[in-house]
């Protein structure tokens, strides 16, 4: 009885097993690295903090095109809404 469709690859419950005993330092450290949590909001403002400080030039640049054309749409919506709002009061 092989249900399993061609394109996917399926294992049985031995192989399964064997898979997951080869892999399973790996799979730990990955599952144990996302859950960990910060132990404070401090902890985490700090966290960000050094991770933004040690970014590198080209990180940086890809943050701040994108956010620096977002500012200046922002910014110029809103300096019509004033001009409007000046002309007409």
């Amino acid at each position: 009885m092989n249900n399993c469709p061609e394109e996917l690859v399926c294992f049985t419950q031995d192989e399964w097993t064997d898979f997951l005993v080869e892999y399973e330092l790996d799979i730990v450290n990955e599952v144990g690295s996302l859950s960990v949590a910060s132990s404070s909001d401090a902890q985490a403002i700090s966290d960000f903090t050094w991770e933004i400080l040690f970014l590198s030039p080209w990180e940086l640049a890809y943050i701040a095109l994108p956010m620096s054309v977002l500012a200046f749409y922002g910014l110029t919506i809103y300096a019509l809404f004033k001009y409007i709002q000046r002309r007409f009061s």
